[in-house]
């Protein structure tokens, strides 16, 4: 039973991925990225308008901990995020609190990583950044994402399911 529900749960994330159409410079620049509230992995609560985000570019994330696709994905951003210093992280995983620290610490990730709870619903913040074939939007859960967005919070790139470091540099180069 539970081969059969990772199955239909990989076959549902690999469909959903499918179906997005990854933004590019000039499609994705109209849209911006909405205001919201987050909690570190220390439970300190940050807004999007705090300071330390201010005038940054920033690549936002999202994974999980038990699927191979969103481990690669937080890899994939450390490798960024060595490459790139000067580009404010925003990275959730989506999973327990005791899990998301046991998996930042294993994965060696340098850059900040924020929980996924009540307070910060990256489903309904984010899901209007992601369009399918047919005009409509996605639901984002647990698989991975990511959204490059300039200084002014416009979005320059997005995708559904994994991004490599080497896209991620392509994207932001485009507009740096």
């Amino acid at each position: 039973m539970k081969r059969i529900a990772l199955f239909l749960l990989t076959l549902s994330v690999a469909f959903g991925a499918l179906l997005c159409l990854p933004g590019s410079s000039d499609a994705a620049a109209n849209r911006k990225v909405p205001a919201f509230e987050l909690r570190d992995l220390q439970e300190r609560e940050l807004r999007l308008s705090d300071e330390r985000f201010r005038g940054k570019t920033l690549l936002i994330v999202a994974f999980s901990t038990w699927n191979d696709a969103s481990v690669e994905q937080a890899r994939q951003v450390q490798a960024f995020h060595k490459a790139h210093p000067e580009v404010e992280i925003i990275a959730f995983v989506a999973n327990a609190l005791p899990e998301a620290r046991d998996f930042v610490a294993a994965q060696g990730l340098t850059y900040p990583c924020y929980k996924v709870d009540a307070v910060t619903r990256i489903g309904t913040a984010f899901n209007r950044l992601f369009e399918t074939k047919r005009g409509k939007t996605v639901t984002l859960n647990r698989y991975p994402f990511a959204i490059l967005a300039d200084k002014d919070r416009n979005v320059r790139f997005s995708v559904c399911g994994p991004a490599s470091s080497e896209t991620l540099s392509t994207e932001y180069a485009k507009f740096k």
